[in-house]
């Protein structure tokens, strides 16, 4: 149905229509909600593959036989392994070995990454190469260098050994596998085997070499050490002796190593000390003295303690109160001037005065004792002073010699230390402790590891596809034609009124046209009637047939539709506007002249240029002969007024044009005539060129009615389509019936 539209404008999705001056532009509805190019369309994919499946083939076939080639051109490579564990520090054998505990995936995966990075080494190499004397062996003799003249044999097979080499990081084990690759199975599993047996003797070398190293440093520190304390110690001396500093501890240290001294600094000070606590003591004797005698002076004498508890008066006190009981006794019987009576009172007074005697020479015993400690106290406190004066003016002197005695020792601390961890690591040097254990040795593969035939081939055949793939898609990238139907009305936003196959006979464009059951035939038929509903008035009165270059099939095809529209009952005039390249008198069989170009130039009537065809209803006005300027002629008011009066006496006009671009005769017949048809060539068109037509047609205010794809081969279309289908064109060819017409597809249709 025609879109009734004033004009058409280009739009992102190709041109649409709009209405009036300032009017929005008008969506049609298949170009309403998302883009498809936004998403992977797995159709297009697959389309494409089908289009370019020669091609996919050949590439992949080729990369095939290659990999096919290399197969029998390589050598068989075996590859051996030997099997490894890597421990974070060797076992303590003596329990002085250094070593730092890990406990961190990070420092595991540090030291094994070391070891990887040591077997690697070309010092591990030379040592493999040495050890096996792979100088002389012509698989490394031959190695390639690296360009320098200079470089020996041991140093080519060692960067061959290297290159054989394959070890990796292991994940969650210490178990680190040691292969090597080589074209001699034997060979590679000595390699494998060399390389873990010098990683270990070299891992223990360096050990060795380690604690030689540490031996001879510790042993020339001792050295140094030993002599620094020997000045040190032969200057504290010599001071010391030249002020006269006396100190006691001097051989404290050679007691214990690092022994600190526990006694005085000094002789002076030493006394000072004793005298001192002496002096406290004396002073504390004194108090008790002094506290007894105040106690004894102000008591009884035979109230004292001393007395009470003295031994003798206790005894001579039970002796007194044994007389005075006998005494008392006595008096009893006797009178006190008898002499036995007076007698005891006698013994009686011995008695007391003894006990008085004694009683008062322990008094006197008591002061006594607090003379003595008061005259003790006076002399060491006097002894005391004159030491404090000494030690002070000693104290002046010993600054300088607690400096000299701290750097004794300081350097003697030093020298035990270090004598200490000497005595270690010379008990460490002979230890043959290690870190690393094989695991498995390797063994002579019987089996090589490379070529490998299905993954070569595998790999192969994916490069093949992939190189192939880049190919298409480069192809598919820059392609500029139109494959399909479906993409004149997505690209341009032109209705598609149908689509003309693609002659592969020997047949010429008349025959086939003449054939009611030929494609041709089929496919105009459908033109027609998709031109018939495309407005509601039916079919345009003037049509104008053009192209955007020549050679599209614009003159078959305005032809075809008069034929068809001429065989339906109606009369029809095609018109041959084509005045610098015509070509419709040669598909009709008549002459070129007399034609447009004498009615243009008033050489001749309306109706001395009419010719009739062989076909009923169709009348046909030829080009004439070729005017100097063709674009001129159709400029000006003649061509109006001969469709104005054609008009009357036929009910349709067909206008074959020339083509759009470079040429100004198509945009100004198609300003005139009520619709405009653009053919498009299938696979050949560029769609830049097309997209162009359509902006000068737009802009020559033409009503394109629709579009026709031409030359549409249906064996270059997707397998999944119904345009791959080899039936699509010969529906009921065999048949004995009228041909039929084929559904009407892609029609828009849209209100007025």
């Amino acid at each position: 149905m025609n879109l009734n539209r004033n004009d058409l404008v280009p739009t992102p999705h190709g041109l649409m229509p709009f209405v009036g001056d300032g009017a929005a532009v008008l969506e049609p509805d298949y170009m309403l909600g998302s883009n498809p190019d936004d998403a992977i369309d797995l159709r297009k994919l697959w389309s494409a593959a089908w289009r370019h499946r020669l091609l996919i083939v050949a590439v992949v076939g080729i990369s095939l036989a290659l990999g096919v080639l290399s197969l029998f051109l390589s050598h068989p490579v075996y590859e051996a392994t030997a099997s490894i564990e890597i421990e974070n520090q060797p076992t303590k054998v003596l329990g002085t070995e250094d070593f730092q505990q890990v406990v961190s995936a990070q420092e595991t995966d540090r030291l094994l990454q070391t070891q990887i990075d040591i077997l690697h080494s070309k010092a591990l190499a030379e040592r493999v190469v040495a050890d096996l004397n792979l100088a002389k062996n012509s698989e490394f003799a031959g190695a390639q260098s690296s360009g320098r003249v200079s470089e020996s044999a041991e140093t080519r097979a060692a960067g061959a050994v290297q290159k054989g080499l394959v070890v990796s990081l292991p994940h969650n084990t210490r178990v680190v596998p040691v292969s090597f690759e080589s074209t001699d199975p034997a060979l590679a599993a000595r390699i494998a085997n060399a390389y873990v047996d010098n990683l270990i003797s070299g891992n223990l070398q360096r050990h060795f070499d380690t604690s030689a190293y540490a031996k001879e440093f510790l042993q020339n520190q001792l050295e140094i050490t030993k002599a620094r304390l020997e000045q040190s110690e032969q200057a504290l001396l010599t001071y010391a002796r030249s002020v006269g500093i006396v100190d006691p501890n001097a051989g404290a240290g050679d007691q214990g190593a690092g022994a600190p001294a526990t006694g005085p600094r000094s002789l002076t000070t030493a006394n000072l000390i004793d005298l001192n606590q002496s002096l406290a003591q004396a002073k504390a004797n004194r108090i008790q003295a002094e506290g007894r005698w105040r106690e004894a002076a102000g008591t009884p004498l035979m109230n004292l303690p001393d007395v009470l508890s003295n031994p003798a008066i206790q005894q001579m006190t039970q002796k007194r109160a044994e007389l005075q009981s006998e005494y008392q006794e006595q008096l009893q019987h006797r009178k006190a001037d008898y002499p036995a009576v007076q007698q005891a009172a006698a013994a009686i007074r011995e008695l007391d005065s003894q006990i008085a005697t004694l009683a008062g020479s322990i008094r006197n015993s008591i002061h006594n004792q607090y003379v003595t400690a008061q005259e003790q106290e006076s002399q060491l406190s006097s002894t005391v002073g004159q030491l404090k004066g000494a030690t002070l003016a000693e104290q002046q002197l010993g600054i300088r010699y607690n400096i000299l005695k701290r750097e004794v020792d300081t350097n003697r601390e030093l020298y035990d230390g270090l004598l200490q961890r000497y005595k270690e690591v010379s008990a460490e040097a002979g230890v043959t402790s290690n870190n690393i254990s094989v695991i498995d040795r390797a063994e002579t593969p019987l089996l090589p590891v490379s070529p490998r035939p299905l993954v070569n081939l595998s790999i192969a055949a994916l490069l093949g596809a992939l190189i192939a793939f880049l190919v298409v898609a480069a192809l598919e990238i820059f392609y500029d034609g139109i494959r399909t139907p479906e993409e004149v009305e997505a690209r341009f936003g032109v209705p598609l009124l149908g689509h003309t196959p693609m002659l592969h006979s020997a047949r010429d464009t008349v025959a086939e046209l003449t054939d009611p059951e030929s494609p041709v035939a089929e496919a105009y038929q459908t033109v027609r009637a998709s031109l018939e509903l495309s407005s509601e008035a039916g079919t345009p009165k003037t049509l104008l047939v053009t192209s955007s270059r020549a050679g599209e099939g614009k003159s078959t095809t305005a032809l075809a539709m008069a034929r068809d529209a001429a065989l339906s009952g109606r009369s029809v005039l095609l018109i041959d506007a084509d005045m610098r390249r015509p070509s419709l008198h040669k598909l009709l069989g008549t002459s070129k002249e007399p034609g447009l170009s004498n009615f243009l130039t008033q050489q001749l009537s309306a109706e001395s240029i009419v010719q009739q065809t062989d076909i009923p209803g169709l009348s046909f006005v030829a080009s004439g002969p070729k005017p100097p300027n063709p674009a001129e002629l159709v400029s000006g008011g003649a061509i109006r007024t001969l469709l104005t009066y054609l008009g009357s006496k036929y009910d349709q006009i067909i206008i074959d044009s020339p083509p759009v671009l470079g040429l100004a005769d198509a945009p100004r017949l198609a300003s005139i005539v009520d619709a405009t048809v653009l053919v498009i060539e299938a696979n050949t068109a560029p769609r830049g060129t097309v997209q162009n037509a359509l902006k000068r047609l737009a802009a020559a205010k033409a009503d394109i009615v629709g579009a026709v794809l031409s030359k549409f081969d249906w064996r270059k279309a997707d397998p999944g389509t119904a345009y791959g289908a080899e039936q699509y064109y010969s529906y009921g060819a065999d048949e004995d019936v009228a041909p039929l017409i084929e559904p009407i597809r892609n029609v828009q249709i849209a209100p007025e």
